[in-house]
């Protein structure tokens, strides 16, 4: 056991240098301009795109949620996550090159363009709901990790949490998206190796599919292995896109900075759609590994447990080491993404919009690593004392489809929405999500479904009622504008 554990923290010792030596790589590059540190200079190639999209959207706490949320409820959970890959194919299909079109810096700059009234107020509450998103998410990661650590080393979960703070934020800031870039090709490659050794062995200690099949034969729940054809599947699948999956309808910060910075259209179509399709089906592994390790899990196991307890109990000490190095990369890779993009809203929508107009390229810089570490400050409070990661994650996207997406729509598809009918509904949209929580309130797929309602009909109430905007104002992201007009949604 000793020899274990030394040979673990050495590991981990070693894995957290190797991402320290990738950052610091890039870092003289990366200071070079504002751009090049939030957007790697627009020039990133198909395969960095592919590696980072993979890094980012396979987090350790999707990995470890989706495993613990299948292994209590069926694999019927896959879903809830597969619902949100759904919706990044409308992305890609609907918006991406018409997003590179108008060359921006955040979705905050593109809400400014299409309601630029009242010195871009609408920038606000469309910061402060990617914000909440980015920083739970972060929290959601954080706690992932502490969990592991926990498990393996039995130290305080606040000590492990502080830990994974600290090595996230310095090596994201050190580069900002060059970083983040360059580790998420690295862990990305790590983890999707480790997903199928940990899928392999997970069958293997069952004693193959015919033995899993038969205990859930025998214990008369055949549904809950069952990917299609389950009990109300499609109507939760639906009830899920139509709700929080809606947000990745939008686009995260995170997407849209990757958008940005690749050097073309066809880099930035296709970087985003292989690894979305691939995406949707590595979250198989982690929703079968729930199921799975039923009839094996020693009962009254903890679902935050679950993988970690197969790992470090079932497999061979170096195997296990393996394992936990995918999951250490997994949740590194989603959580650096986050940082880096609530960074870049800091200084791009706040600093560089409301205090600071002639902000250098330095001076921006400096305001994006004091968002990366204010955003992961906040993660880090959320970690401590949340640890029920699904919460966070579910919380976090409600609270911005419901203040956001009713006006992301509106800006592409709508003449008459104004910028006082957005904010109005972007405030009750804000208004409603605050209600929820103080009065105690979970969110779920019916009160998301209120909140999106809310917004959208004070919107369209207020618009109508004050007038609508110029058409130079709508031609600026109006989806069938003579400027979008002659855009190919796939690029040649």
């Amino acid at each position: 056991m000793t020899n274990v554990f030394v040979l673990s923290v050495f590991t981990f010792i070693l894995y957290t240098g190797i991402l320290f030596g990738l950052s610091a790589f890039f870092v003289k590059r990366a200071l070079n301009s504002y751009e090049e540190y939030t957007l790697c200079g627009r020039t990133l190639t198909i395969w960095y795109v592919i590696l980072t999209y993979m890094g980012t959207w396979i987090g350790g706490g999707t990995i470890i949620g989706l495993a613990g949320s299948s292994y209590m409820n069926g694999v019927g959970q896959y879903w809830i996550f597969a619902s949100s890959c759904v919706a990044g194919y409308f992305f890609a299909m609907l918006f991406i090159t018409r997003i590179r079109a108008i060359r921006l810096s955040s979705i905050g700059d593109m809400f400014a363009l299409r309601f630029p009234e009242f010195g871009e107020k609408v920038r606000i509450p469309v910061s402060v709901g990617l914000l909440i998103r980015n920083v739970t998410m972060i929290g959601m990661q954080f706690t992932a990790l502490s969990f592991m650590f926990t498990y393996l080393w039995n130290i305080d979960r606040n000590l492990a949490v502080l830990v994974t703070f600290i090595i996230i934020t310095g090596y994201t800031a050190m580069s900002g998206l060059w970083a983040v870039v360059a580790t998420d090709v690295f862990q990305g490659f790590l983890q999707t190796i480790g997903l199928f050794v940990l899928m392999y062995f997970s069958i293997a200690a069952n004693g193959g599919i015919e033995n899993i099949v038969r205990f859930y034969a025998e214990a008369g729940k055949e549904i809950q292995i069952a990917l299609i054809g389950g009990e109300g599947w499609f109507a939760n699948f639906v009830l899920c896109f139509i709700t929080f999956g809606l947000f990745f309808f939008m686009g995260d910060q995170s997407d849209w900075e990757r958008v940005w910075a690749s050097k073309n259209d066809k880099t930035a179509f296709w970087g985003y759609l292989i690894p979305l399709t691939v995406t949707l089906l590595l979250l198989l592994i982690p929703t079968y590994i729930g199921v799975f390790q039923k009839p094996v899990a020693a009962p009254g196991t903890e679902e935050e447990y679950l993988i970690y307890g197969f790992v470090f109990e079932r497999l061979s000490p170096i195997l296990a080491l393996f394992i936990t190095v995918t999951i250490i990369s997994a949740i590194m890779s989603s959580a650096d993404s986050f940082m880096i993009g609530s960074g870049q809203i800091f200084s791009n929508d706040i600093i560089k919009r409301f205090v600071n107009r002639e902000a250098s390229d330095k001076e921006l810089i400096f305001w994006t690593r004091m968002g990366v570490v204010v955003s992961g400050t906040v993660g880090f409070a959320f970690a401590i004392n949340i640890s029920d990661m699904i919460y966070l994650w579910i919380s976090g996207i409600a609270i911005a489809t419901v203040t956001i997406i009713p006006a992301y729509f509106m800006a592409w598809f709508s003449k008459t929405a104004n910028t006082r009918g957005v904010l109005w509904g972007m405030g009750a949209g804000m208004l409603y999500c605050a209600l929820i929580l103080l009065l105690g309130f979970e969110f779920n797929l019916l009160s998301i479904f209120i909140g999106l309602v809310i917004n959208q009909a004070i919107s369209f109430i207020v618009s109508r009622v004050t007038g609508c905007p110029s058409v130079q104002v709508v031609g600026s992201t109006y989806y069938w504008s003579e400027r979008f007009r002659q855009i190919s949604n796939i690029p040649k």
